[in-house]
């Protein structure tokens, strides 16, 4: 379909909305109803909630959910339809659900007649207990991004003439905000999102008013300020539109939070907002908290909320203020990382071998540096082990055998991983030493796992000793446990 088309096709669309308005819900006749779909309908409005296919921390399939499916296995497609506009919330919503594993079933033009159906619904999916609108779940069910492949989806050009009723037409959906958020910023929306600033205060429209970048709106955003969300949205307006008549406010505000003994959320956007800029003058307010914020404790979060601004905005002119906060801050994650990496090899290896060696002393050294996509991993610690691993074995292995003896149970696993893919016996030592002290199982358990894997009969021998000398190794369920490891090991 070209252009012109398409937008006919959309207006045509638009124009049956305004003329006939969106139905709220139709009179239900139960007579449409063969006698075993009104039983069903019945036992689903009597539980009146929504729920999955498994629910609770026992992961059951609740009644509900069976009458769901009975629901599906026994009503016509034309009973469903009529069964969205059913009086009961859960109903309708139990109803187009079922429906929408109809290839052939309309559910655009039934989403169309429900965009005011706000109807509050209690939902139930695994543990998670919720509300939801009506409307809503009918969008949520059939957008793209929704994950089940039986679900039929609504197509892009639906989505598309869908988020633009939901932002003309007045309605109380969640939804709604999704769409003004995600609007393009094309000259026929332009005004409705201007006017839902100016009459509704409706601060996602601020957000997407600010990617239309006009002189004429610069006004509006810097004299909002919502009683309930202070300047989070003036913020992220000007991170779509980041004129220089927006850098005085911007420093004003920066400056009143350096006093403040609570660090508010609301940072990160101001933060954001200014990094957007790239300039000198940005640079300049984004070093301020490093040097004049005045408790000390708040300073971290400053700092953080700085480094998520740079890596949101990466430029060249943040790049040494990145270094520093690694190397002074001692903050690094894995984006920073990769991006640090990606612009020095050299100097990103040597704060590497910085955080994970004891009083590590700068080498210098001509040697080119190895790194490959498979050191690259889902965990930053042993994405810069993987680095060294790479480059320097023996400084490796005394960062594993140090951190086996001295490392929290959170990273325990991941240094033990290592020792299982090399086998090296220069391991089984540091390994026995910390068994012979440690009285958490998740440790001592992980251990003889790693232990056992190397499958030496010494070895074995020795689990059985060091038990002997570790009391905890001997109680509760950590016990148990291993009585199975050993038992399936044949370690007697």
């Amino acid at each position: 379909m070209n252009k012109s088309v398409f937008k006919f096709s959309f207006l045509l669309s638009l124009l049956a909305v305004f003329i006939f308005g969106c139905v709220k819900k139709n009179n239900f006749e139960t007579s449409k109803l063969s006698k075993k779909t009104t039983a069903i309908v019945l036992r689903i409005e009597k539980i009146n909630i929504l729920m999955g296919s498994a629910v609770y921390s026992s992961g059951k399939k609740p009644k509900q959910y069976e009458n769901f499916e009975n629901l599906k296995k026994n009503a016509s497609i034309e009973e469903l339809k009529a069964l969205t506009n059913h009086a009961n919330g859960v109903v309708r919503c139990y109803s187009f659900w079922a429906l929408s594993n109809y290839k052939e079933a309309d559910l655009f033009s039934i989403v169309k007649k429900h965009i005011t159906d706000d109807t509050p619904i209690e939902t139930l999916f695994g543990c998670i207990k919720s509300q939801e609108k009506v409307g809503d779940f009918f969008i949520n069910l059939i957008t793209p991004e929704y994950v089940d492949t039986d679900i039929k989806k609504l197509n892009k050009k639906e989505f598309v003439i869908l988020d633009s009723l939901l932002i003309y037409r007045e309605n109380n959906l969640d939804s709604r905000f999704r769409a003004i958020q995600n609007a393009s910023p094309t000259e026929f929306l332009y005004p409705k999102i201007r006017e839902l600033v100016i009459k509704q205060n409706n601060q996602t429209a601020l957000v997407t008013l600010a990617k239309y970048k006009k002189e004429s709106d610069i006004n509006l955003i810097l004299k909002n300020n919502d009683s309930n969300s202070g300047y989070f949205y003036t913020y992220k307006a000007i991170q779509n539109f980041p004129d220089s008549d927006f850098l005085p406010l911007l420093e004003k505000n920066l400056n009143l939070t350096l006093n403040d003994d609570h660090y508010d959320g609301e940072w990160l956007q101001l933060y954001t907002a200014i990094a957007t800029y790239k300039n000198q003058k940005s640079l300049e307010l984004l070093k301020i908290p490093f040097t004049k914020v005045k408790h000390q404790n708040i300073k971290k979060y400053h700092i953080h909320f700085v480094y998520e601004a740079i890596l949101a905005n990466k430029s060249k002119i943040y790049d040494d203020l990145l270094w520093k906060i690694w190397e002074e801050e001692n903050l690094i994650t894995m984006e920073g990382f990769k991006y640090l990496l990606g612009l020095n090899k050299s100097k990103t290896y040597e704060f590497t071998n910085k955080k994970l060696v004891e009083n590590y002393q700068t080498i210098n050294s001509e040697t080119i540096l190895k790194t490959n996509n498979d050191m690259i991993s889902e965990s930053l610690d042993e994405t810069m082990l993987n680095f060294i691993l790479l480059n320097d074995k023996t400084t490796a292995y005394s960062i594993i055998t140090n951190k086996i003896i001295n490392t929290d149970v959170n990273d325990f696993e991941m240094y033990c991983s290592k020792i299982l893919e090399f086998k090296d016996k220069i391991f089984i030592e540091p390994l026995f030493k910390r068994m012979l002290k440690d009285d958490n199982p998740h440790v001592y358990l992980q251990i003889s796992e790693t232990l056992i894997a190397f499958k030496d009969i010494s070895i074995n021998k020795r689990i059985l000793e060091t038990r002997k000398k570790n009391k905890s190794m001997n109680e509760g369920w950590g016990s148990e446990s291993l009585d199975k490891i050993l038992k399936e090991n044949n370690i007697k």
